[in-house]
């Protein structure tokens, strides 16, 4: 296979720019550390998935003190997207503005609310979002409506709906990416199942990268996807502001990739470490470390419930630890 190439993007989760480029003719290589999740009976079996972590990770991290940290991470075709519970909440206008808190000041994007909506919409398309404008008070403005009417509450979630909304509360359905036609129920892809949260779909209904990015996209012959490729780091030209190489290990070989166009989408916390192993003579603190904050502040975002097929209960904690 070639070794240079127009972009190169390291990592597979969320999909959304690899699955844009396919069309245009460039030469794009998708790096990806991880293989296809395997279509099993096990992606169903919560005793696999959530307490024996068939699928997790078995990488161990460190936080500031040395104490172990999981990295709440996975290594598959279509990333963390192939176990997450079809969940997607824009960010809202005020994340991109200057915030104060506690800890001092927060300051604002480059880009704003409004620069991203129109990219917000077309992800929705592609991910086939069910939801409801203008029920949730938080929602920002949006340039259209959700491609797909919100999923119907289990009759549990109807009446608690039901019970705080007479409480003056503003209950709203949870945005989904899922493949489901209630409607057509016998030709709907999704069936409701109660393991969707936290498991890889069997069936292929749930809006994941690799679902509806990665492998539509691969249907491009200028589009070439490598499995099992881990990069280890990113050489720069002296400057430190282009990169010349990209460092892949592949099979216990180590090799050497390059493109006018590198793009870093590894996830929240392998973004990080790999800009961070990247460093060099004239950027000891790692690339894009200006700040001296890469690494820093990551936050773990664990949520733990019973299937959202059913509608039960979410409980979701926050956990801060730095790397």
């Amino acid at each position: 296979m070639p070794t240079h190439y127009d972009v190169i993007v390291i990592g597979s989760g969320a999909g959304t720019l690899f699955h844009a480029l396919a069309p245009t003719g460039k030469r794009i290589l998708l790096l990806e550390r991880g293989d296809y999740v395997p279509r099993e009976k096990d992606n169903w079996s919560t005793k696999a998935v959530n307490l024996d972590g068939k699928y997790n990770t078995k990488e161990v991290w460190r936080d500031r003190d040395g104490n172990d940290l999981h990295p709440h991470t996975n290594y598959w075709v279509g990333g963390n997207t192939k176990f997450y519970g079809a969940a997607l909440f824009r960010l809202r206008r005020e994340d991109f503005g200057e915030i104060k808190h506690h800890g001092g000041i927060s300051p604002a994007w480059p880009i704003s609310y409004e620069d991203m909506e129109p990219y917000y919409t077309r992800a929705e398309q592609l991910y086939q979002v069910h939801g409801e404008r203008e029920v949730d008070p938080t929602d920002p403005p949006a340039g259209a409506p959700y491609p797909h009417p919100p999923v119907s509450h289990e009759p549990r979630i109807q009446q608690l709906a039901d019970d705080l909304a007479r409480l003056g509360l503003k209950p709203f359905h949870v945005p989904l990416g899922i493949m489901l036609d209630e409607k057509n129920p016998r030709r709907s892809r999704c069936i409701r199942c109660e393991t969707c949260d936290g498991h890889p779909c069997l069936v292929y209904a749930k809006s994941d990268a690799q679902v509806v990015c990665v492998d539509p996209a691969l249907a491009h012959p200028n589009v070439t996807l490598l499995t099992g490729a881990c990069v280890r780091r990113l050489e720069t030209n002296p400057s430190g502001r282009v990169v010349t190489r990209v460092i892949v290990e592949k099979g216990g070989a180590t090799g050497a990739y390059s493109a006018d166009i590198v793009v870093v989408s590894a996830g929240a916390i392998n973004s990080a470490a790999l800009l961070l192993r990247s460093a060099n003579d004239r950027h000891p603190r790692g690339l894009a470390n200006g700040s001296d904050v890469v690494g820093r502040h990551y936050m773990g975002h664990v949520s733990p419930s019973k299937g959202r097929g059913r509608g039960e209960g979410v409980l979701t904690i926050w956990s801060e630890a730095r790397r």
